[in-house]
């Protein structure tokens, strides 16, 4: 079983114990330390490794926010409030870093379990990626998710739509796959010589590609608009690309 290390930052000191009071059902779980203030949270992190951040916003010094700013390390983080209201726009800003979870403090208890089980599962999907992009781009030929333990061939992908914090593989059998995971992520994953974004949301499989021209990309029958931000630059990116990848078939 894997174990993980938690930390709590409040500068109230009953949340600390009913976090570890929830940890009780979880013995894998370590609490590390405990914070009263979150600056000794940032000394702490610097010189030690931990899975999970338990994090208050309102507190003195710097806030939850200001926090999270400040941290040098990526690290799987619950935001816990009891002013949700008024911190749920922003808290939205961090679920592209690492934010697993966020709640009213009220609501702990109810969503512990929920907590736990995103969190695990966002920890093996970091890990995956970790392996993944330590190997040469040009080695990598699945995609590193499974759908129904069924391996996803990269040369099956068509183009891929990014959506919020999720992506959509848009497949050549016209199949289209969901998962959460960021954009930075996925270049990460996908060999350079065979895929290509053409503008912010949108990744595309060069062997797909039926034409082209200065605005517009053709996929089989579907055309796409080409990012007007650095037109001219993709578009010859594009042709090279497209010339290396016909030349080494």
């Amino acid at each position: 079983m894997e174990r993980y290390k938690y930390i709590i930052i409040d500068d109230e000191y009953p949340l600390h114990l009913t976090v570890q009071h929830h940890f009780n059902a979880f013995p894998n779980y370590e609490c590390a330390a405990t914070f009263l203030n979150p600056k000794q949270a940032l000394l702490f992190l610097q010189t030690h490794k931990i899975d999970l951040i338990f994090l208050d916003i309102e507190m003195q010094e710097i806030n939850g926010f200001q926090f999270l700013e400040d941290l040098q390390k990526k690290i799987f983080v619950v935001i816990l409030t009891a002013y949700p209201n008024k911190y749920s726009l922003e808290a939205h800003n961090y679920y592209d870093k690492d934010l697993v979870f966020f709640t009213n403090k009220a609501q702990l208890s109810y969503y512990f379990s929920k907590i736990i089980k995103r969190f695990e599962t966002m920890y093996a999907d970091k890990e995956t990626l970790n392996r993944v992009t330590q190997l040469s781009t040009n080695e990598i030929t699945t995609f590193p998710h499974k759908i129904n333990n069924q391996l996803i061939l990269l040369a099956d992908i068509k183009f891929i739509i990014v959506a919020g914090h999720h992506i959509i593989l848009n497949m050549k059998d016209k199949e289209e796959l969901v998962f959460r995971m960021t954009l930075r992520e996925l270049i990460l994953l996908l060999p350079p010589n065979n895929f290509f974004q053409i503008k912010r949301n949108m990744v595309i499989n060069i062997g797909y590609v039926t034409s082209f021209t200065e605005t517009t990309v053709c996929i089989e029958n579907q055309h796409f608009i080409i990012s007007y931000r650095n037109r001219q630059t993709i578009v010859q990116e594009l042709k090279n690309k497209k010339d290396i990848l016909y030349k080494n078939c």
